[in-house]
């Protein structure tokens, strides 16, 4: 800390309290934190009913929750305690219109899919639960109609997460 002048200690202070600000807190647990998927992922998920779906990874957005701040997550409104953040993950899922593993791959891998949900905004943790990779595709403009309007009404904070 400067002893030279007020003006640099609080410098010093805001400067100090902005570089804490860079790196992640607690809040949210470490599995918010990391997905092992990236936008244009094309997945397989088996719905549990001996059908499988292909599934699109639409964004995966890194968003910090200012100390104060709240975030609805499946309909629960929380207050962070601290400034942290959290991957915030958009898909589209399909139908469940396959019956093995290997129809969806293939299907996944031919683009020919039926999309159910054009968009989903998830956690890392529940968006990865039983997927798994077997292709990539683009993601292009007209996909991310439904992600544009959620991410405008949670920007305002009139929308939340699963």
């Amino acid at each position: 800390m400067f002893k030279t002048s007020r003006h640099r200690t609080l410098s010093c202070a805001l400067l100090a309290a902005s570089a804490m600000t860079a790196h992640a807190g607690d809040f949210f647990p470490p599995e918010y934190k990391r997905f092992p998927f990236a936008a244009g992922d094309l997945l397989v998920s088996d719905r549990g009913d001996g059908k499988f779906a292909v599934n699109k990874v639409l964004k995966v957005d890194r968003v910090e929750v200012q100390q104060g701040r709240a975030i609805n997550i499946q309909g629960q409104r929380f207050i962070a305690t601290q400034t942290d953040f959290l991957l915030i993950v958009s898909e589209s899922f399909g139908s469940d219109e396959f019956d093995s593993f290997d129809a969806a791959k293939a299907a996944a891998h031919a683009g020919r899919w039926t999309v159910k949900v054009g968009h989903v905004p998830n956690r890392a943790p529940g968006a990865v639960l039983g997927q798994t990779r077997v292709g990539h595709a683009p993601v292009v403009e007209a996909e991310l109609s439904g992600y544009r309007v959620w991410r405008e009404a949670f920007d305002k904070g009139e929308a939340g997460v699963f």
